[in-house]
């Protein structure tokens, strides 16, 4: 098992740089939350509430965040870095679905409908995630209803995405 030094985080040797390092990553973490698409209707208490309850990871380039087929129920909000989301096509070979960076999001389908991962998430560069239970994002969205119709909405116009790119992949087979 490798530990977070073996993943390329940052250390500090003196305490109070640490605490410098960890203000800086949740004043990020605000401003992305601030700047999401999704939670622009959330108020300023909603907001803090749920950054409050986020956790930050770090992923290396390279890694697997999330595999398909796995079960879920996170849901991640991208404060730095790239993300690829793939899945396997009708031939088998990994079809290329979105390529997210800042302030875009992922594990949602899963977190909403109970069902397996529907992507696998491959970290393209150097990744820094905010990751979110399904108790605390539903606890929220149950109190923002604009913020869960964009949250669906948008599981829809990802789901049309994808059944049109493995339809164009079938094609080409």
């Amino acid at each position: 098992m490798t530990d977070a030094s073996d993943q390329g985080a940052a250390r500090a040797d003196n305490p109070r740089d640490s605490a410098d390092i960890l203000d800086s990553v949740w004043d990020n973490v605000e401003e992305v939350v601030a700047g999401s698409l999704l939670f622009k209707s959330l108020n300023e208490e909603g907001r803090r509430e749920l950054v409050g309850r986020g956790v930050v990871m770090v992923f290396p380039a390279g890694y697997v965040v999330l595999r398909e087929g796995e079960r879920g129920t996170d849901f991640y909000l991208i404060d730095r870095g790239v993300v690829e989301v793939t899945t396997v096509g009708p031939s088998g070979a990994p079809v290329v679905l979105a390529t997210l960076q800042r302030g875009a999001f992922f594990g949602e389908v899963a977190m909403l409908t109970g069902m397996p991962r529907t992507a696998t998430i491959t970290a393209l560069t150097d990744t820094s995630v905010v990751r979110f239970d399904k108790a605390d994002i539903d606890n929220i969205l149950n109190r923002a209803p604009a913020a869960r119709r964009l949250l669906n909405t948008m599981v829809e116009g990802r789901a049309r995405d994808t059944f049109e790119k493995i339809a164009r992949e079938i094609e080409r087979s």
